[in-house]
């Protein structure tokens, strides 16, 4: 039997989309899905990518590092430093911060654009207290039509920093970032031929610069790998099939190349799909966040506690693999754990091997199992392809946010940009 807690520490180095890790990675899960007695079949896709770089930032006589957002390449920028409590005051103040390298608190990938149209030099995003810097990237087509240049600081270089407020501030960026190629694992499971319905149990398998992704997220690979172990040996009535999607953290862009692919299937038969996204913490809270229908919500979180477990379940919009589907009305049940050390730290070099437990991934492959199999096996499929109406402008926004351009959806757009 394949143990999840090993296949981590297999996993455990970075895996950035298209690099030499992510190579590493496949060949591992590869192997194991292999031994399963399952053919895994690699599509690519094309990205811009990137090597982790560094950063260092000069003011006074002093040095700080920080991290340069992925697809920021060399650079050295020169700026008055300019300390925001809230971004918004770009909006409010137009003109007012042209030429200045900003610092503020917080992060939401509606900044990029904003930033761009003030006409900011720099941006200085400040991390979360107790951790690392936060890794983040630009989007491709901020990389294709131009981007601010942006780094992450920790807290408490930030709180050193803010005392330049005014002052003349230099940033040295180095990293590598080029074209390049990355790869979905795809693994089908063929049904015994109940109905042609297809579900898809899928998760990412890359990870941000600096981070072996311990939570986010082997968490949801190793849950896939056991997935696939148990309907090797369980054949189900109906299709599945697993993928494994690579560049999830630079913008679901596996994800969206899979959709783009194999729209046509998706549009056919595609009813469901399960994204793992995060878990592994010791101690934490299990949840469903469910893209979907009110009735989708009840059958998910009913026949978990029906094997003894209670998830917090919910209707909201999540941001990982299940959002491509989404304009075309697949609902997508999202299953992670949060809330300990592993998670607290995510997108950091604190989401390690270190700060997450065996035990700890076992109730999100549990639960995992025991959805797809009632779906799978059903005598009549349980699920709608349907989206709760509370849902179709938050899904509109982050698909705007997603890539800066306008989404194309199957209903009539809500969300007025």
């Amino acid at each position: 039997m394949i143990n999840p807690f090993k296949v981590v520490k297999e996993i455990g180095f970075e895996r950035l989309a298209g690099s030499a890790g992510e190579k590493k990675a496949i060949k591992i899960l590869s192997d194991y899905i292999k031994e399963l007695g399952l053919r895994p079949k690699l599509e690519s896709f094309d990205l811009t990518s990137f090597d982790a770089g560094s950063a260092i930032l000069k003011v006074k006589g002093k040095e700080f590092k920080g991290l340069p957002y992925g697809l920021n390449e060399n650079a050295s920028i020169k700026g008055e430093l300019a300390v925001l409590e809230n971004m918004d005051i770009i909006d409010h103040n137009k003109g007012a911060y042209e030429g200045k390298i900003v610092m503020c608190y917080g992060f939401s990938r509606g900044m990029a654009p904003k930033l761009k149209a003030a006409g900011v030099t720099g941006y200085i995003g400040i991390g979360s207290p107790h951790r690392d810097a936060t890794s983040l990237s630009h989007r491709q087509s901020s990389y294709k039509d131009g981007y601010v240049h942006s780094i992450t600081i920790t807290h408490d270089d930030a709180i050193k920093l803010r005392k330049y407020d005014g002052k003349m501030l230099l940033i040295d960026i180095k990293q590598n970032v080029e074209k390049r190629k990355a790869q979905n694992i795809i693994v089908d499971i063929p049904g015994k031929g109940l109905d042609k319905n297809l579900t898809l149990a899928v998760g990412h398998y890359d990870t941000v610069a600096h981070s072996v992704g311990a939570s986010d997220n082997s968490g949801g690979t190793v849950t896939l790998l056991k997935v696939a172990e148990y309907f090797a040996k369980n054949q189900p009535k109906r299709d599945l099939r697993i993928v494994f999607f690579s560049g999830e953290e630079l913008g679901l862009l596996g994800s969206q190349a899979y959709v783009k692919k194999h729209v046509e299937e998706i549009k056919d038969r595609l009813k469901l799909v399960v994204n793992i996204d995060v878990t592994g913490d010791a101690i934490g809270h299990d949840h469903f966040n469910v893209i979907g229908s009110k009735e989708l919500l009840g059958y998910a979180d009913g026949i978990t506690k029906e094997i003894g477990m209670a998830f917090k379940a919910k209707i909201e919009i999540f941001s990982s693999d299940g959002m491509p589907f989404t304009p075309y009305e697949i609902p997508s049940v999202n299953v992670f754990r949060a809330g300990g050390k592993a998670t607290s730290m995510i997108h950091t070099p604190g989401d390690s091997v270190k700060n997450v437990s065996p035990k700890g991934y076992d109730t999100t492959i549990k639960a995992s199992i025991n959805l797809l199999d009632r779906i799978l096996n059903a005598k009549v499929y349980p699920v709608k392809k349907e989206i709760d109406k509370s849902l179709k402008e938050k899904i509109e926004k982050y698909l705007w946010n997603l890539s800066y351009e306008k989404p194309e959806l199957e209903w009539e757009p809500k969300y007025k940009k």
